[in-house]
């Protein structure tokens, strides 16, 4: 579900972030390119410097380009990265998890918002930065030394290859792409600060900057958008920075090149750094079995990836408030869900593993009461059928939430003849 909305999402709001913090203002000017170039080598060395890396030679040339111009590019893009098939697949689990609105169509809302936003994006393919015609000049520098971050990474780890999309794998590419973005804030940081005798450590709370980077207004499009897109737009950024400032408490800058060579692999690291740099836990290998044979034809499926602590955190948070769904996410161990499609129906297979059994029952009495909040006529059933099951019947559709061990089956609108054959399916695969 992740693998197109993070990684396009990271062009949309660095400006965003590094113009919260200027605060400057929103006057339109011009400046010449041959302006902006020549603020680019000094940049690019004091970056290098800072960070450790070696010479880092010849900066990469900047270019300037309209709104038209960047809707063109970034249309080409995701052309180029991202079949349609794969985009629908996507907006088809945001819908099955309740994320978006039925009628949702993620290709439109992209590069509306695209057009509307990415006002600077460094391009992995053409080696350039490419900036908006419509910022200020400061504006415009903000933006040239965030995107100035990405070529120097680029550079040292190849981002195109660090990024790119593995199917089923959307919370490592959230974790990664909060790497990226949560280095090139901080380093921007570091070099704003650094005339009034500051650095990133010398802020000892970054909930303020935090709240700086959300409080920003940004547009009728991305006003429009849902929740959870609003949020997976700004993960990167806030959460990214806290996880760089925590890594910095305990290594200096010069350690981000062995970072990038065993980079964090869950949301949950980024968001618990200790669970990296302490007590490493890494996410538990989860797996569901084809189930094809299972459902009857017509089914076919839609998509499967990971969910992830921070993913699932916002699905719950839809229903039970955002500090109680953050503090139940934290026990996540590792999940794996599957879409299945018969348009226009949509069914849901998880499973998920929990770090203790308590916790596990806790997520499942939860998503009961959950499910009972998303699908009305669910409730008052009295479904729980055994210790740890729950089961309702809402006409064809199955309903069921069981807890084994620490794991957690959820199944939602499956076709009521395929509920037990899948429940048996999936607890008896590895």
């Amino acid at each position: 579900m992740l693998l197109v909305m993070s990684r396009i999402a990271r062009c949309l709001v660095a400006v965003l972030l590094v113009l919260s913090l200027l605060s400057v203002p929103a006057t339109a000017q011009q400046t010449p390119v041959a302006s902006l170039q020549a603020l680019v080598a000094p940049f690019f060395a004091e970056l290098s410097a800072l960070r450790g890396l070696p010479s880092a030679g010849s900066p990469p040339p900047v270019v300037v380009r309209s709104r038209s111009e960047t809707r063109r590019f970034l249309d080409q893009e995701l052309n180029r990265k991202y079949p349609t098939a794969q985009i629908q697949a996507e907006q088809k689990s945001m819908i099955a998890w309740r994320l978006a609105p039925p009628d949702f169509d993620l290709r439109a809302f992209f590069l509306d918002l695209m057009e509307e936003q990415a006002a600077a994006y460094y391009d992995t393919v053409g080696k350039v930065m490419v900036l908006a015609d419509w910022l200020t000049p400061e504006q415009q520098q903000a933006a040239l030394l965030h995107e100035l971050v990405h070529a120097l990474q680029d550079r040292e780890i190849s981002l195109e290859r660090f990024i790119t999309p593995s199917r089923g794998q959307g919370d490592r590419l959230l974790a990664r792409e909060a790497l990226i973005e949560g280095e090139a804030v901080a380093l921007s940081l570091e070099i704003m600060l650094e005339p009034q005798g500051l650095d990133l450590l010398k802020i000892p709370d970054l909930s303020a900057v935090q709240q700086l980077i959300a409080a920003q207004s940004v547009g009728p499009v991305f006003d429009r958008a849902p929740r959870f897109l609003k949020d997976l737009l700004l993960f990167p950024y806030t959460h990214g920075l806290a996880f760089i400032h925590q890594f910095r408490q305990r290594r200096p800058w010069s350690a981000m090149s062995a970072l990038y060579r065993d980079p964090p692999r869950s949301t949950t690291q980024i968001l618990h750094p200790a669970k990296l740099f302490d007590q490493r836990q890494d996410p538990l290998a989860m797996a569901l079995p084809d189930l094809s044979t299972t459902l009857a034809v017509g089914w076919r499926r839609a998509d499967e990836d990971e969910m992830g602590e921070w993913v699932l955190g916002e699905v719950l948070a839809g229903h039970m408030g955002e500090a109680a769904a953050r503090r139940l996410a934290e026990g996540w161990r590792g999940d794996r869900y599957q879409v299945w499609e018969a348009s226009p129906a949509l069914l849901l297979v998880y499973r998920v593993a929990w770090e203790t059994e308590a916790i596990a029952e806790a997520f499942a009495q939860a998503y009961a009461g959950l499910l009972e909040k998303k699908y009305p006529a669910l409730a008052g059933k009295a479904p729980r059928t055994a210790a740890s099951v729950w089961a309702w019947r809402d006409g064809p559709q199955g309903f069921l939430v069981e807890r084994r061990g620490v794991e957690v089956l959820v199944l939602e609108r499956v076709p009521s003849t395929a509920v037990e054959p899948i429940r048996r399916a999936v607890l008896s695969s590895p």
